[in-house]
Parts: structure tokens; C-alpha cells; sequence
């Protein structure tokens, strides 16, 4: 969303609003398949499917690898940022800094990942966001851009310059994001919730998208009214802060690099645990976060983490990358949720006309995304 609004200001907002109407449909699609028939969606597919081992294991690796390239980017996003917001050590750029502050995240992680009980992580992440959406919303204040902009970037338009399309295709897998919809299906089996709990998934699925675009329209927005105004495009997470703090003041400046904390924390946790969540889910056992396999992904996870900070590689452009590639696993995602929602076994409950044109809808979205995740991609390497 950054690197956007610091490209183009606020003409893509279309892809924003659009990837968090079809993220809400596709959350209530994964809520609504494992709260009638008790199953995860990765096992479904592998057991209903012709073909269907292959392919779950395809969006499995696919996901678990592009995770793990995430643990990478968000660790320097987070390093950087802690970095400049302590004045002593904004200024250099000594590797024992860098590895403190790594070693320090990853202890923090280790004791919240280590037992990992499900209600617990659920609680440090809502606390998380909440403070990643105060700050987030706070500092739009401070830059506020015209009503005219808002209106001029809900018209669909690519623009014309390099690294256009792989942005766009990163925009639709940070929102509707595959292994977000795979743990919302392992999220909900793990509380043991039924279709008994269906207004309480459905309320929890619209705040989702709400909130979803409520943050990720703030974050383009403080990158419009900023570096997209001065000709500076987003190159390094920490690029917008120090933009922001000319402009705004150092009080605003602390208000966003808090929320961008939070929001690279609250990614971390699930970002770790992906790889054992999906394991359990193609099993179809129940997540053990004190499984052997559980917690050798999390120690492999923490290790990246610590590592990654010395990687040479620019990791808002990493991060670009990684939601890419989540992108284009995602056309898989929603026609297979789109058939099992339409099998026999969903009784009464099988989806309405209205539900699979909306379901029709995330299809053609995730596949015109797909395209641009490869376009992008094929044009980076190039």
C-alpha cells in the first residue's frame, strides 16, 4: 500500500476496495464450508478432489514458501524501524544493533509461539491491531488528501510504469491473501465453532474486511499525502517515516512507526506458524503447538528471523514479491471453495445464486490478479 501511494498517489484505491470485498467473500465462503461439515479446507480439497492430493500439496509449498520469504521482509521492516525510533542507534549502522534487536524479537516470539495455545495468540494479535489501527487512522489526520483524489482512484486503470503490475498483484495478496484463508478455516476448528456460530463468524467477517480496508487505505493514504507529493517513492519502509516527520512532527512520526510495528509483530506470529497450521490442516489433526513438527517450524522460523537482517536484499520489494506469489496460489483458492460449497455434503446449506455470483466474482479477480502477479514477476527477473 505504501509503495502505491508513493508511486501513483491514490489511483489504486479500486484495487484496494475490490480485494477487500472479494476477501470478504471468500473469509465467509472458508467460515461457512468448515462450520457446516467440521472440516479444513486444504483436507477437502485433498479428499474430494480428483487430483486433489497434488494439488493441496501445490498450495501448501506454495504458501509455506512464500511465508517464510515474509519472515525475511518483515524482520528488516522491523529492525529498521525500531532502529530509527531509538535515536541512539538511528544513526549507525553496526550489525551488533541489528542482531540485538532481531534476538530480542525472536525471545519475545519464542515465548508466545513455543506452547502456542490458539486463544492466547488470538488475544496478543487483537491487541496488536488495535494498536496498529489507532496509529494508522491518527496519522492520517495529519495528511488528509482531497475528497477528488479518493473519487479519481476508485476508477479501475493501471499505471504505466515499472513495477506496476507485480504492485497491484501485491495489493490483492496482502488483503485476500490464501494463507489468511486457509487459518480462517483452521482458526474456527480450533475454537470448535459450528454453523450454531454462524452470525457470530459472519459479524466477525465483515468487521475483518472493514477494518482490513480501513488500515490498508490509511497506510496509501499516508503515503500519498507524503512521498508521492515530494516525488519519493517508497523504496524502504523507514523512507515514509522519516517523510512523515518534516511534515507531521516527531509525535506523529513515533504514532506511525508504532503501528507499523504492530502491524510486522502481528504478522510474524501467524507468518511462523503457518507451516504446522497448514501441515494439521492437511492431515485434518488438530494444530499441537507442542508437536515435534510444530515446533521445529518454529524454531526454523525464529532462525530466519535472526539471520535476516543481514540479508542483502531491498525488503519492502521482498515483501512485494512475497504477496505476489501468494497471489497467484489464489485462483486455486477460490474455485476450490467455490466447488466444495456446491457439493452435496453442505445439504441445505449449499451456496445461494447470490453467493456463487459473488463466489464467480472472486474467481475472475484472483485469476486477472494471478496474471498480474506473473507479469510482475516475469518483468522483475527480466
Amino acid at each position: 500500500m505504501a509503495s502505491a501511494g508513493s508511486r501513483w498517489g491514490l489511483s489504486l484505491t479500486w484495487a484496494v476496495l475490490l480485494s477487500c470485498i472479494f476477501t470478504f467473500i471468500c473469509i465467509w465462503s472458508f467460515s461457512k464450508y468448515t462450520l457446516v461439515t467440521g472440516e479444513t479446507i486444504l483436507y477437502a480439497v485433498k479428499s474430494k478432489f480428483r487430483y486433489g492430493q497434488q494439488i493441496s500439496i501445490f498450495i501448501l509449498c506454495s504458501i509455506i514458501f512464500a511465508e517464510f520469504m515474509g519472515i525475511t521482509r518483515l524482520t528488516v521492516i522491523i529492525v529498521d524501524l525500531i532502529r530509527e525510533w531509538m535515536p541512539q542507534t538511528g544513526k549507525t549502522d553496526g550489525g551488533s544493533t541489528k542482531f540485538i534487536i532481531a534476538f530480542a524479537l525472536a525471545t519475545i516470539l519464542f515465548s508466545i509461539l513455543w506452547r502456542g495455545r490458539y486463544l492466547t495468540l488470538e488475544k496478543i494479535l487483537s491487541l496488536l491491531v488495535i494498536l496498529m489501527g489507532i496509529s494508522f487512522l491518527l496519522t492520517v489526520f495529519f495528511v488528509a488528501p482531497p475528497l477528488e483524489a479518493v473519487y479519481k482512484g476508485l476508477l479501475p486503470k493501471i499505471p504505466k510504469a515499472e513495477n506496476a503490475s507485480l504492485i497491484v498483484a501485491g495489493i490483492a495478496g496482502t488483503t485476500l491473501s490464501s494463507a489468511m484463508l486457509f487459518c480462517r478455516s483452521i482458526s474456527l476448528k480450533a475454537k470448535s465453532w459450528n454453523f450454531n456460530k454462524s452470525k457470530n463468524a459472519l459479524t466477525d467477517t465483515v468487521v475483518s474486511a472493514v477494518v482490513m480496508f480501513l488500515l490498508s487505505f490509511a497506510v496509501m493514504i499516508c503515503a500519498a499525502g507524503t512521498l508521492y507529493v515530494q516525488g519519493n517513492p517508497v523504496e524502504e519502509a523507514i523512507d515514509m517515516v522519516r517523510t512523515i516527520e518534516p511534515l507531521a512532527g516527531r509525535f506523529a512520526s513515533a504514532i506511525f512507526i508504532a503501528g507499523l510495528v504492530g502491524a510486522g509483530v502481528s504478522s510474524l506470529i501467524p507468518t511462523i506458524l503457518i507451516a504446522p497450521w497448514l501441515l494439521a490442516d492437511y492431515k485434518n489433526k488438530p494444530v499441537n503447538p507442542e508437536s515435534k513438527i510444530s515446533r521445529i517450524f518454529v524454531f526454523v522460523g525464529l532462525l530466519i528471523l535472526l539471520l535476516a537482517p543481514f540479508i542483502k536484499a531491498k525488503p519492502v520489494l521482498l515483501m512485494i514479491i512475497t504477496m505476489a506469489l501468494l497471489a497467484i496460489v489464489l485462483p486455486l483458492s477460490t474455485i476450490s471453495i467455490t466447488v466444495l460449497l456446491n457439493q452435496k455434503v453442505m445439504g441445505i446449506h449449499k451456496n445461494s445464486v447470490l453467493m456463487n455470483i459473488g463466489c464467480a466474482g472472486a474467481i475472475i479477480f484472483s485469476i486477472v490478479m494471478s496474471y498480474y502477479g506473473i507479469v510482475g514477476l516475469l518483468e522483475y527477473f527480466k
